[in-house]
């Protein structure tokens, strides 16, 4: 098959010549104000700091800011402490978005602080579709009394930094659907042992045979008999073995602990005879005309995604920068569609804010997604609206979206992603909360399912995490309770991907792994 280049603009990741800018290097300004801009009464003083010896003192309508080039989409970071001299001063931040007219895009404005003992401000937010640098800013209120006092500045106008290696897994292999392969290419099992016995973990299908057990990086190849054994859909470490794990005293009992085991799987793969027993997707396409007829036509194509962490592909083992390096869901689901379409022209953009709420999505849609106008806008938020958002409200929240992009964008279509179930064991059944939590996450997949209609379809995570995590250990398929392994971030990609793709044409599409795993990385 000729290989596809398919073109994947993946935000900050895949930029290249991203300047990295640590403010004053994280130590107030014991440097002095070099880089940065004064207004007003605004100067270097050496008393009232909060780290260090030196900080600034504003007065009367003085101010303190700087310029950052920044690349669209990025994950940028501003974080300051600022407090009051006395009880009638407050000071303020703001960072503001200009695009390469010097037109003001976009302006975060915090709150006011008027408390007389240090206390942090700042953002953790993206840059708008069409940034070309923002300007971080400290002034003191318009009411001109009083001082206030600036320290620790610390400004990243691209957190993620430098992209992943190239990926290391066989990203042919690691497409081929869980659920209709009588192979299962590197499946990951957490080991946990259970009260001081040998660590085990359950495979989804029971093997006829194990073809390689590794360690998560793929450098080691685990040995039968030595390092395991093989109990039917079992696999148990031995005792003296090599292999990862973990004791089930590592994972705290406490209500919301959080952990996180990057790293700490092995991979399995091996043949089998199972079935798969959730739901199968399958293709939608003809809800989708216009994406279709592009793809079928091989002409250029916009895809969007706008999102959470997940979306952004955050502990995806490309995202952390960890062997094997497999890039996030959305960008597999991309390349993928370029491979099997034979489209070298489909153009990727991850709007995906980590800790982003439906509500934050529905107010920027218009800055975030429509100056790149998609052919095709995935959206995929919930896990941060739980907490607070009934179905309804997050419905809503949702639909604002759709009509905000499709203002911008008329001839828009939408796939709409439920969210996976956070780890059992997260919420513990003594939390009075837990009903409300696991009730809302299904609400919102079902809130997602009456939004289909022609130029919408939905792809149900949702119930697929939970004949996951009842089938095998909800450990094996996330890094910490709420983010995706590539495991599981692989099971996003499989799925979204059958959408698309009718079986007829998903059999014709046998790619070739290493050709294809260098286009992808430089979107040759």
């Amino acid at each position: 098959m000729m290989m596809t280049k398919t073109i994947i603009l993946f935000s900050a990741l895949f930029a290249i010549g991203i300047e990295f800018v640590s403010a004053q290097d994280s130590t107030g300004f014991e440097k002095g104000l070099s880089g940065w801009e004064t207004s007003g009464r605004a100067m270097l003083v050496h008393q009232h700091a909060f780290h260090w010896e030196s900080c600034v003192e504003i007065k009367g309508t003085g101010g303190l800011h700087r310029r950052f080039r920044v690349d669209p989409l990025a994950i940028v970071l501003f974080k300051v402490f600022i407090k009051s001299g006395d009880d009638r001063s407050k000071g303020y931040t703001s960072i503001n978005f200009y695009n390469a007219n010097d037109q003001l895009i976009l302006r975060y404005q915090g709150k006011t602080i008027g408390d007389t003992s240090y206390q942090q401000s700042g953002y953790y937010t993206e840059a708008p579709a069409d940034a070309k640098y923002f300007i971080v800013m400290v002034n003191k209120d318009s009411s001109g009394e009083g001082t206030i006092y600036v320290d620790d500045m610390d400004v990243e106008p691209n957190v993620e930094g430098k992209p992943a290696p190239a990926p290391e897994c066989d990203l042919n292999q690691y497409m081929r659907p869980f659920w209709k392969s009588d192979t299962v290419y590197d499946e990951a099992i957490l080991l946990l042992s259970r009260n001081g016995a040998n660590a085990y973990g359950r495979l989804l299908y029971q093997p006829l045979k194990i073809i390689s057990i590794k360690s998560y990086d793929l450098k080691t190849t685990y040995q039968s008999g030595k390092d395991y054994m093989l109990k039917g859909d079992t696999v148990v470490r031995t005792i003296h073995s090599e292999v990862p794990f973990k004791k089930q005293s590592f994972f705290s009992d406490k209500d919301l602990a959080w952990f996180n085991i990057q790293s700490q799987w092995v991979l399995v793969t091996y043949i089998h005879a199972g079935h798969w027993k959730g739901p199968v997707p399958s293709y939608k396409g003809n809800n989708l005309p216009k994406t279709m007829a592009k793809l079928r036509a091989k002409k250029p194509l916009t895809i969007v995604a706008y999102g959470m962490s997940i979306t952004r592909g955050m502990d995806v083992s490309g995202y952390d920068k960890v062997p094997p390096y497999m890039p996030p869901y959305v960008q597999l689901f991309a390349w993928q569609l370029g491979k099997i379409f034979n489209d070298d022209d489909i153009k990727l953009y991850n709007a995906g804010l980590p800790g982003a709420t439906a509500e934050w999505g529905a107010k920027y849609a218009e800055k975030y997604v429509n100056p790149l106008h998609p052919d095709l806008t995935i959206i995929d938020f919930g896990m941060n609206d739980f907490w607070n958002d009934t179905p309804e409200q997050f419905k809503a929240y949702i639909e604002t979206i759709m009509r905000k992009v499709r203002m911008g964008n008329p001839k828009v279509e939408f796939l709409l992603l439920s969210n996976i179930h956070f780890d059992p064991s997260y919420i513990l059944d003594s939390d009075k909360n837990r009903s409300m939590y696991l009730s809302r996450v299904k609400g919102y997949n079902k809130m997602l399912q009456e939004l289909q209609e022609k130029g919408v379809i939905d792809f149900d995570m949702t119930t697929i995490s939970h004949i996951l995590y009842s089938a095998k250990n909800a450990k094996d398929c996330l890094v910490n309770p709420m983010h995706p392994n590539d495991y599981l971030a692989r099971w996003y990609a499989q799925g979204m991907t059958a959408l698309f793709v009718p079986d007829k044409l998903a059999k014709r599409s046998k790619g070739s792994g290493r050709r294809i795993k260098n286009s992808l990385v430089k979107g040759e």
